[in-house]
């Protein structure tokens, strides 16, 4: 039986790097508003974690129209095989370890292991790794410990990007503009007092977002699919659902599909030497980017490493598990500011695209992928269309 947990805190953990961190308010409430949200990835064995009375009612109701995985109860604990957390980190492996999980946990040097190559300067590897094989690449993203060579580099461009080693979706990034004024100097100066550095890239100016998703474990490291999805200012917005053929071809339409096929090649080769010492098993992401150069569309085929599950891996699951291969959709995470805004614009959007299954698949319409109640925050739901259209879908139309 393997063990699956929503602890979307995991990058914030890794920051902190101890066993005892404490997510802050935010952190807590999507863990626990979306703590559904393995029931869709996971096999149907499989177990989930789920927090109260309100989350078990979501499952029931969702059971009986879909094979999902169940619900965990404290006494399976001597059935479970392996734990499959969102992500890695001390804080987590501590939490399982007091539910009684020890003899089916990562070591404290893999753990170590997966924190070090969780750092956003392990994009640099990767990179010069797929430089190296004859890969085009944008120029290589520069890692500094200390400020004065931070302001040089934002200085010395029109306009870049600072990144903290180790944060979480959308957090941990800002802009650099050609002068450093003083919000920028405390947040550079702040992120290296905590996490010992920073990482400068040059600005580019995107124009898709996906990523290639891979599954590893102590064989390999193999191309599990295609994640297309949009962010803004760096924070994860959504993901498009559609078969891989469908992204591909949009991709393809972008940029060389040979360039997409050597890198499906050659990645699983740099992952898996990556990965060595960490006892890595499960999901991981290579998030990429096509840019407009001059008018010339390029491809940046390492922006970052997700070593954990990811949304665009959920997403492309929930999309083979439980839609139909020909539908397209949109796969979405909404936080709302207020109380009932969550609740209302579920029911405004349960009505307005009424659900169809055949034959157990999404055919068309709207679900909410996680309880939905008056003082919900957060939500992960989709939008199914039947005869979509991907680059529509992705561009909002």
């Amino acid at each position: 039986m393997k063990l699956h947990i929503f602890n979307p805190e995991n990058d914030l953990a890794l920051a902190d790097g101890g066993a005892n961190y404490c997510p802050p308010p935010a952190a807590a409430q999507i863990a626990y508003d979306l703590a559904t949200l393995p029931l869709w990835f996971a096999t149907p064995d499989d177990r989930v974690i789920l927090p109260d009375n309100a989350h078990l009612e979501y499952y029931r109701r969702i059971s009986s129209l879909f094979d999902v995985a169940s619900p965990f109860e404290c006494d399976d604990c001597d059935s479970v095989t392996s734990c499959l957390p969102w992500g890695w980190s001390a804080q987590i492996k501590r939490r399982l370890d007091v539910m009684g999980l020890a003899d089916v946990l990562p070591t404290d040097m893999n753990i170590a292991r997966i924190r070090e190559l969780s750092h956003r300067k392990t994009s640099i590897l990767i990179l010069t790794a797929l430089r190296d094989a004859g890969v085009d690449i944008p120029s290589l993203p520069m890692y500094f410990t200390n400020i004065v060579d931070v302001v040089d580099f934002i200085k010395s461009r029109p306009r870049c990007v600072v990144k903290a080693p180790w944060s979480g979706s959308g957090k941990g990034i800002a802009w650099g503009i050609g002068h450093v004024e003083p919000p920028m100097e405390h947040f550079c100066k702040g992120v290296i007092r905590r996490q010992g550095g920073v990482l400068c890239e040059e600005f580019l100016n995107i124009r898709a977002e996906f990523a290639m998703e891979f599954y590893a474990d102590e064989m390999g490291v193999e191309f599990a699919g295609y994640s297309l999805f949009n962010s803004f200012k760096g924070s994860y917005s959504g993901n498009v659902l559609a078969c891989d053929v469908k992204i591909e071809e949009f991709l393809a339409g972008l940029v060389p599909i040979e360039k997409l096929v050597e890198l499906k090649s050659l990645l699983p080769g740099i992952l898996y030497s990556l990965l060595d010492g960490s006892g890595y098993v499960g999901y991981l992401g290579v998030d990429m980017m096509v840019y407009d150069d001059d008018g010339c569309l390029r491809l940046n085929p390492c922006m970052e490493l997700n070593l954990r599950m990811n949304m665009g891996v959920a997403s492309r699951l929930f999309f083979d598990k439980h839609v139909n291969e020909g539908s397209v959709g949109v796969f979405r995470v909404r936080f709302f500011k207020n109380a009932t805004e969550a609740y209302a614009a579920h029911t405004a959007e349960k009505d307005l695209f009424p659900l169809e299954i055949k034959g157990g698949k999404i055919v068309s319409g709207y679900l909410e992928l996680s309880p939905v109640m008056p003082e919900t925050r957060y939500s992960v739901s989709v939008i199914i269309y039947e005869n979509g259209d991907v680059g529509k879908v992705y561009c909002g139309e």
